[in-house]
């Protein structure tokens, strides 16, 4: 289990970008596809751009194989599959969730990742600092898919109501510019989570689970105010992805994240459909996706897919991080 220690570089300007990746164990390199998408949308203002991204390899093939094996993670397709109407969609459905959010059931590697994330965000400002931006004046977003939202969740909730972190809103005076979340998960995992109970092992260290109710990360003063964590909290889904609370058009309440205060995208996503069935279509391209203890295999024709995500809000996001 290992994640790489934190980049470190000097700003051209008075922005940065973090980018966070859901499920599997990104190399340098793999966010490269992403970047130049990004680049492209951003035109000549992402020279200005500070772009970082966070690695993480703390889950080798022998704990996938273990944890897919185990009790606990058929209890939580379970529990995704019996909200489902038991169609073939509904059980591929809950198959590929499952793949997606399991490694939530490995405490030992989310607080790494937590620990890493914030380590991270530690090091953006400090290169800003050095760079002759002051931390008021520096404009830090995060662009996250996936499970990577659960991990920047944890990380931002952990920071929030850790003064001494350095990360704080209030304490520190750490605010995000934005907090781009792209097929969020954190209402799934805190509806699993809260299932499963005290089977998840360490469950009262995840915020999205333990916490009353489910909010953007803030911080309140002495004097009551309330200061989130970012400026502006984008929350964008697409309408026949089952991760971000989907299932062909329909909302599914227990899974799709509502964060109060956020600003809200559904996208709405088509499919080349085969014999005419939408579900038959979206049945062939989960189950595609899905691999024997490995992480889902991701294609640009998966309602699931990060860079079309970024594609379909390119105007949004050169308004936001410009």
């Amino acid at each position: 289990m290992s994640v790489q220690d934190p980049q470190s570089q000097p700003w051209p300007g008075d922005r940065a970008i973090l980018f966070v990746h859901g499920i599997g164990n990104a190399q340098p390199g793999d966010y490269t596809p992403l970047v130049q998408q990004l680049q492209a949308i951003l035109g000549a203002e992402a020279q200005s751009i500070a772009i970082y991204f966070l690695y993480y390899d703390v889950i080798d093939q022998a704990v996938a194989d273990k944890i897919h094996a185990n009790v606990l993670f058929t209890q939580l397709v379970n529990v995704i599959r019996q909200n489902y109407d038991g169609s073939a969609l509904g059980n591929v459905a809950a198959s590929f969730g499952g793949d997606v959010i399991w490694p939530v059931l490995v405490a030992e590697a989310r607080l790494a990742i937590r620990t890493a994330l914030v380590a991270q965000l530690l090091q953006i400002t400090r290169d800003g600092t050095s760079s002759g931006v002051r931390t008021n004046d520096q404009r830090v977003s995060i662009i996250a898919h996936s499970m990577g939202n659960f991990h920047t969740y944890e990380a931002l909730s952990y920071a929030a109501a850790t003064p001494t972190s350095g990360l704080s809103p209030a304490s520190s005076g750490f605010v995000l510019d934005n907090l781009i979340m792209m097929a969020s998960p954190v209402q799934l995992i805190r509806y699993v989570g809260t299932a499963l109970g005290g089977a998840v092992p360490q469950q009262s260290t995840i915020y999205s689970v333990s916490r009353p109710s489910l909010d953007i990360p803030s911080e309140t003063t002495p004097s009551g105010i309330v200061v989130p964590c970012a400026r502006r909290t984008v929350a964008i889904t697409g309408n026949l992805d089952p991760v971000g609370g989907y299932l062909l058009r329909k909302q599914l309440d227990w899974a799709y994240m509502k964060l109060p205060g956020q600003t809200t995208f559904i996208d709405q996503e088509q499919l080349a459909s085969v014999n005419g069935s939408e579900s038959l279509t979206l049945v062939n391209i989960l189950q595609s996706a899905l691999q024997n203890g490995g992480p889902p295999t991701i294609t640009p024709n998966n309602p699931h897919d990060w860079g079309q995500y970024v594609q379909r809000h390119a105007a949004d996001l050169k308004g936001w991080l410009a």
